[in-house]
């Protein structure tokens, strides 16, 4: 009984100590976090300063620039519905792939080469653009089929 009083304080101060997160700020009741207001500042000042030394002027001035991040998210809560957030969500995570995905202009030379080609085969009156100027949208195109295929290897289709 005495262990088991033990462990069950012991995991209670574990997790208060851990969820009690030291409040910086709020906008609208939503809490802003000393931890986020520290991630905000080692971006914004590359490391040089922390919640605990900016002044006071500071601070307010880093919680009101904070803020639309939080009005938007809340709102954005409120104001989509389960299929738009769904649909936000897929995108959000179909570009964080993407950014990962690498693609060279050799490939990418290559696909504006083949896209030429069938142009030409299907007799296209369409004025086709330089190299140049498709490059970068050729490389997102790849980058996308190289995200939506490893999806696709993975994938267990049935059809019934």
């Amino acid at each position: 009984m005495k262990k088991l009083l033990m462990i069950a304080g012991l995991a209670l101060a574990l997790t208060t100590g851990s969820a009690v997160a030291k409040t910086a700020g709020t906008v609208n009741g939503m809490k802003i976090t000393v931890k986020e207001a520290n991630k905000a500042l080692k971006v914004l000042t590359r490391g040089k300063m922390t919640w605990d030394k900016l002044p006071k002027e500071g601070k307010k001035q880093l919680i009101t620039m904070m803020a639309p991040s939080k009005l938007v998210a809340s709102a954005a809560k409120r104001g989509l519905t389960a299929k738009e957030k769904e649909a936000a969500l897929a995108g959000f995570w179909m570009q964080k792939q993407m950014a990962k995905q690498k693609v060279s202009d050799k490939e990418a030379k290559k696909a504006y080469n083949a896209m030429v080609k069938a142009a030409k085969k299907a007799k296209s009156k369409q004025k086709i653009p330089s190299f140049k100027q498709a490059k970068n949208s050729i490389k997102m195109q790849l980058k996308q089929e190289k995200v939506v295929s490893k999806l696709m290897k993975k994938a267990k289709i049935k059809v019934y």
